[in-house]
């Protein structure tokens, strides 16, 4: 029975995912009105079906809400750049969601290979340092404490998937992380677009890469086990 309902909703997933892009190839802002309000909703939906954990719930459960209303923020933010700041709070709150159930949860306790590793850290953090000295030229006024802000949260967001190496079963870590790195790629491009230089189809990979990374996400965490 799960498989049929799990092969029925990739349909529907598959149509929403496909207008989606669809729109944003042919540059028409109606088709994504129309279907990327109900990514997120997709997806929580899935997760709430095929979870095998109980315990984390709400915290994923606001990683998706928040993302969901960062998406329709964005949506309006070429109307206003209000749309824009209230996105980025929105995503904020997703990637502080993420952090805590990346880092509170696992299968197995102890220590995760971040902690064991700390210097990996300087790798993310000259990532984001690196991206940081490309936008800061184009940033004015509060602009610049907000992106710092929300990278921080974004990269760290990352380190805490990467953190869950040897606290959870391999398929659940390597889900997640891949998602983990997509969702950072995806922001990157959406910073570098608006603040640096616009690149040729930009709005689809932006949702491609977006995209993947929350399915990857969810999937990952659906995976995982009870402790």
């Amino acid at each position: 029975m799960k498989n049929r309902t799990s092969i029925l909703l990739h349909l529907l997933f598959a149509i929403i995912v496909i207008v989606e892009l669809t729109g944003r190839f042919v540059d028409n802002i109606n088709l994504e009105y129309l279907v990327k309000p109900l990514i997120m909703i997709w997806i929580a939906v899935y997760f709430m079906i095929f979870k095998k954990k109980k315990t984390f719930t709400v915290p994923v459960l606001l990683a998706f809400f928040f993302s969901w209303l960062g998406d329709n923020f964005l949506m309006f933010s070429g109307k206003n750049d209000l749309f824009f700041f209230a996105g980025v709070g929105g995503f904020f709150c997703a990637q502080v969601s993420y952090i805590y159930t990346f880092s509170r949860y696992s299968e197995k306790g102890g220590k995760g290979f971040l902690q064991k590793n700390p210097l990996i850290a300087l790798l993310f953090l000259a990532y984001m340092a690196g991206i940081l000295i490309l936008l800061f030229p184009g940033l004015e006024g509060m602009m610049k404490p907000i992106i710092m802000v929300y990278a921080l949260s974004l990269v760290g967001m990352s380190m805490m998937a990467l953190n869950r190496l040897a606290r959870v079963g391999r398929s659940s870590f390597l889900l997640v992380f891949i998602g983990s790195i997509l969702f950072l790629l995806s922001d990157s491009m959406i910073a570098l677009n608006k603040f640096y230089d616009e690149f040729w189809l930009a709005g689809f990979w932006i949702m491609i890469t977006y995209i993947s990374a929350q399915y990857l996400i969810m999937r990952g965490l659906i995976l995982e086990e009870k402790a």
